[in-house]
């Protein structure tokens, strides 16, 4: 294909797929500081990427109301990851090209971050990425433009694993079933190894990978019930998480199993009652609506109660990630701007560099890989009179650095390689 007709095709992907977004700019005089955002805005994804979305726009209303930052509104652009992972590469590049965007928020799915990140870098756009979990991003290379606000897979993993041996000491069997791709195999294998080394005693017997989008469990749900294992471990998300855990309920698969899952809060809401209880669930990351710890938190309960006026629900993990991300460009320029648009993407990766936040998304803070640290909160699910849901009780939060690998490590050779004293550095209380 020609350059020209690349480019042309380029322009028209970005136009069926782009929704741009700038509410309140009228507060604020300047130029808009212009930042593209990529989710699932469609298919079994949206149930993800819907919120985080309204959350991105909730937040720039409050920054442009406020009168922007340094005097310029925010602008958003759209992306929805459900075209493809070819098909955001292409968007990502058309914006960056055609000096569209000051500045990226990529990437709900793991593929698609590992497929921008070189674009980035080459095209030396600032881009953060929101909820990608990969441990691959900044094991396979060095990025100067590109950063990640969200957890990642290896502190996911370790904190539901510790929790679920302190909770669990009799457990002998363990099963896993997730998606097939980066995602869901980086999962895996983060518990797998975890487990493998803090209890290598604990047999596993099963590894499952469905297809991404798969609407029918049945063969994968006959197979845990045969072999009926202590746990069976999950990190499906999304429609894929719903349809799994509706279809093994009707079959009672959480009868005689406990269900242990990294990511699976984000689905208690829609699952309501049916959703498995004393499963072993963590939030990604430190932050949770009903977190009791969080209730004083400045700003917190206006961010819940502005997500449950859009959404209808408590904001979970995604919207809290998205809330990150935004916050991250946000707290950059406040900071080291000085209004110029000359400088803007300049300071915004100045500002990048050893950010923290601690405010009502949470607490973090970017090391010298551009990756985030973050404590990591783990429950186990029961009813509430209070909710229509499941809730989480006995909370533990795993602090992050004791659960993250070193920067210029590689995860698996760091969770191989764990102290036999790891597990005494936890507690998991008998009741909340």
């Amino acid at each position: 294909m020609s350059t020209s007709k690349w480019k042309q095709t380029a322009a028209g992907l970005v136009m069926a797929s782009l929704a741009a977004f700038w509410p309140g700019a009228s507060a604020a005089a300047g130029e808009p500081i212009r930042i593209g955002v990529s989710t699932f805005l469609s298919g079994a994804g949206a149930v993800f990427g819907v919120p985080a979305q309204q959350t991105a726009q909730y937040l720039v209303e409050q920054i442009n109301k406020a009168g922007g930052i340094k005097g310029s509104p925010v602008e958003l652009t759209f992306l929805d990851e459900n075209r493809g992972v070819d098909n955001t590469v292409v968007e990502f590049r058309a914006l960056v090209e055609s000096k569209r965007v000051d500045a990226m928020i990529i990437g709900l799915s793991s593929s698609i971050c590992l497929a921008v990140a070189p674009a980035a870098e080459e095209l030396k756009m600032p881009t953060m990425f929101w909820d990608c979990g990969t441990e691959r991003l900044y094991e396979e290379r060095k990025y100067d433009y590109v950063y990640r606000t969200s957890d990642w897979t290896p502190p996911n993993n370790l904190a539901v694993a510790l929790y679920m041996l302190k909770s669990m000491p009799e457990v002998k069997t363990v099963a896993g079933i997730n998606q097939d791709y980066a995602f869901g195999r980086d999962n895996w294998a983060a518990f797998k190894q975890a487990v493998q080394t803090l209890r290598p005693d604990v047999k596993i017997v099963a590894e499952l990978f469905p297809k991404l989008g798969t609407s029918d469990y049945s063969t994968e749900i006959s197979k845990l019930s045969a072999l009926r294992p202590d746990v069976v471990f999950t990190s499906l998300w999304g429609g894929d998480m719903n349809t799994f855990i509706r279809q093994s309920s009707s079959r009672s698969l959480f009868r005689n199993a406990t269900l242990v899952s990294p990511n699976g809060e984000s689905s208690l809401q829609q699952l309501g009652k049916s959703f498995p209880e004393n499963a072993i669930i963590g939030v990604r990351g430190d932050s949770w609506a009903l977190d009791p710890k969080m209730a004083n938190v400045p700003g917190h309960q206006a961010f819940i109660d502005a997500i449950k006026e859009r959404t209808g629900a408590y904001p979970s993990f995604p919207s809290y990630h998205m809330a990150q991300a935004i916050r991250s460009i946000q707290v950059a320029l406040e900071k080291n701007w000085d209004g110029s648009r000359e400088t803007l993407q300049r300071d915004l990766l100045a500002g990048w560099k050893n950010l923290s936040l601690k405010d009502f998304t949470g607490e973090l803070a970017l090391r010298e890989d551009n990756q985030a640290v973050e404590g990591q909160l783990v429950g186990v699910t029961g009813k509430s009179d209070a909710h229509n849901f499941m809730v989480l009780n006995k909370l533990v939060l795993f602090p992050g650095d004791l659960i993250t690998p070193p920067a210029g490590t590689k995860a698996q050779d760091w969770l191989k390689a764990l102290p036999a004293g790891t597990l005494e550095k936890f507690n998991v209380p008998a009741k909340n």
